[in-house]
């Protein structure tokens, strides 16, 4: 993959149906951008499973954690992932 097609790359923002219904019970308007997500909805945003998400993705992120199971990832975090973990096909 090109310099060029890596800069291109950019990841699915849009609310998933779970989080249109949350966003809604919750009062936030779901058309305004986020800059957080949960650990479900990154690995969603990546294309990969919670568990690949946990293993292999996770522990190179700054994470925000809050109490005992609230975690919060910053989307600029997973962009900054795909950027630096990007490689040229073949390599």
């Amino acid at each position: 993959m090109s310099r060029d097609a890596v800069s291109q790359l950019s990841l699915d923002l849009s609310a998933s149906p779970e989080t249109k219904r949350e966003a809604k019970h919750s009062g936030r308007r779901s058309g305004l951008g986020r800059v957080t997500v949960m650990p479900n909805e990154a690995a969603e945003m990546l294309g990969v499973s919670r568990d690949f998400f946990d293993e292999h993705v996770k522990p190179e992120l700054r994470i925000i954690r809050r109490g005992r199971k609230m975690i919060l990832v910053p989307v600029t975090e997973l962009e900054r992932w795909v950027r630096e973990s990007a490689a040229r096909w073949g390599e």
